[in-house]
């Protein structure tokens, strides 16, 4: 991300009501660089996992900022020219496209060449091919979906991704889980985050969810536009959620999952159970539990390596939070 997000000056701001005043705070931005930097730094694990562990005052919006940060620093994926993707596709093949407003999986079924522009025919429906900015073939579609294209809003802006936006929709990382109660989580994800300097509060329409108003949500985004969480009805996505309380169904863990955020000692309990590079605990001091506190004592004391949050990963901790790093043998 840009230098803006990480220890820096200028403070992001939230808003969980759309009629209210956004709330600037230092600990917004320091959350979202965090997960940045250890995006960034989880190329150099090498067979090891890291585990950063965070003590917070109370848990709000922490693992939903720290998941911006990993999606937001995520690699751009490599760009391909879509009148050449469409050229060389069979009909009913399954793809993955962005246009201006929505973002569609169906299946490809032929070209119409003769027309200018060329025009691309989608399940039932015709795109003229300028108007598609990213097209993506598929391995499988269970169901054709269509969903509002949505914006990364300030977050986007700060970390230079408006541009490659396009591609990140269509070619989605898809690496990160976030376990934690649900509920919460999801009223978290409708937050809208702004620069300080920057708060905007816009009409409840104009959040990226209503088509007709994409020109007035480019400004804003929500922490939900930036997560996108799965769904079964998600044209694309780059999250999965978790319930903390049923996670032990998950067992197995799915192998593309790169990084975790545990949020709360519901989701703190399964640590040692967890083989995947990165893991961040949210342990909220509002909750008189110690038993998280425990797990993660044991593991760090068992067969860790410190790691120095400050000089290893760039990073140090808003007031108000403790926190430390290590890493173990995966």
């Amino acid at each position: 991300m840009a230098e803006s997000s990480g220890n820096a000056k200028l403070r992001l701001a939230l808003s969980d009501n759309p009629r209210g005043q956004a709330e600037p705070a230092e600990w917004i931005g320091r959350l979202v660089a965090l997960g940045a930097r250890v995006s960034r730094f989880s190329s150099q694990l090498r067979g090891r996992q890291l585990v950063v562990v965070l003590s917070v005052p109370r848990r709000d919006f922490a693992a939903a900022l720290i998941g911006c940060g990993w999606v937001m620093a995520s690699a751009e994926p490599m760009r391909t020219d879509t009148l050449e993707v469409f050229r060389g596709l069979k009909a009913h093949t399954p793809v993955r496209v962005v246009t201006n407003r929505e973002v569609i999986t169906d299946y490809f079924m032929r070209l119409h060449e003769a027309t200018d522009p060329p025009r691309a025919q989608l399940g039932g429906s015709q795109w003229p091919v300028p108007r598609i900015r990213a097209v993506k073939v598929l391995e499988d579609l269970s169901l054709s979906a269509r969903t509002p294209r949505p914006f990364p809003g300030a977050l986007g802006r700060l970390a230079c991704v408006e541009d490659s936006w396009d591609f990140r929709l269509a070619y989605p990382a898809a690496d990160l889980a976030i376990v934690g109660t649900l509920s919460w989580l999801r009223e978290e994800l409708d937050a809208l985050v702004s620069r300080e300097d920057e708060i905007v509060i816009p009409k409840h329409s104009a959040w990226g969810r209503n088509s007709d108003d994409v020109g007035t949500a480019q400004g804003v985004g929500s922490l939900n536009n930036v997560l996108l969480p799965y769904g079964p009805k998600a044209a694309t996505w780059f999250t999965r959620l978790y319930s903390s309380a049923k996670f032990a169904d998950q067992f197995p863990f799915p192998a593309d999952i790169r990084s975790i955020v545990l949020d709360g000692a519901g989701a703190i309990k399964y640590l040692s159970q967890i083989e995947v590079p990165v893991v961040v605990c949210v342990l909220d001091r509002s909750v008189a539990d110690e038993t998280s506190a425990e797990i993660v004592v044991q593991l760090r004391n068992s067969r860790s390596e410190p790691l120095s949050l400050r000089a290893e990963l760039g990073w140090t901790p808003p007031g108000g939070v403790e926190a430390l790093a290590f890493t173990v043998a995966l």
